[in-house]
């Protein structure tokens, strides 16, 4: 009997697997840097930090924004409804999340910033969704 290794178990859902897990970490990144830059009040950081940290946290937001989309058209690929919907609601929230962080940075109206990770933590659900029923 001749073993396929692991491509003979590669099926529908491993893209969907792979890229879930890639935008999931984009996602933390762009979370966490941009919770550390709203501590920013409460922990005072220096200017070439807080540049740092916004830099990371407009990078990973980019990044999670081109994955969500990369997500969405993977998951439109698997032909399966539960996960075409979970890559549809992602790519809502990051949606959201990307014009609430507009928004915050034209105004600098914090409502806007609590919106945004409100969308974030969404978005990592529905990540998290496509990796469990993908699996």
């Amino acid at each position: 009997m001749e073993s396929k290794g692991i491509l003979g178990k590669v099926n529908r859902n491993t893209p969907v697997l792979i890229s879930a897990a890639v935008e999931e970490i984009i996602l933390m990144g762009a979370f966490v840097a941009g919770i550390t830059a709203l501590l920013n009040d409460q922990f005072p950081i220096t200017a070439s930090w807080m540049a740092a940290l916004l830099s990371a946290h407009l990078s990973f937001a980019v990044l999670s924004g081109l994955g969500g989309v990369l997500l969405f058209v993977v998951t439109y690929l698997s032909d399966r409804k539960d996960l075409f919907y979970l890559g549809l609601i992602n790519v809502i929230f990051i949606g959201i999340a990307a014009a609430n962080g507009l928004m915050f940075y034209a105004t600098y109206n914090y409502d806007y910033s609590y919106t945004m990770a409100i969308s974030f933590i969404f978005a990592i659900i529905c990540t998290s969704g496509c990796i469990a029923w993908s699996i």
